[in-house]
């Protein structure tokens, strides 16, 4: 997890009032209980970042796509 806490740290100080465009390409689960804290690290860096920046994520796993949508409903976004 100190990993994931590392990137996400980095991606704020990168994209900290810049527009940016993050893609998560093929988005893939193995631990349904980690889905939901793996997401709010992942989709973390928009609330830090200019208006009108977003992520595009792709998967081929209905349990992830699902678990993106809540975090974002969570934090109060659209998509």
């Amino acid at each position: 997890m100190t990993g994931e806490l590392d990137l996400q740290t980095k991606l704020k100080e990168e994209v900290v009032s810049k527009r940016f465009l993050l893609v998560l390409d093929d988005i893939q689960g193995k631990k349904e209980k980690r889905h939901n804290s793996k997401g709010e690290i992942m989709l973390a860096p928009p609330s830090c970042g200019s208006l009108g920046s977003k992520i595009l994520v792709t998967t081929r796993t209905n349990s992830v796509a699902l678990m993106f949508v809540k975090v974002i409903k969570k934090k109060g976004g659209n998509s």
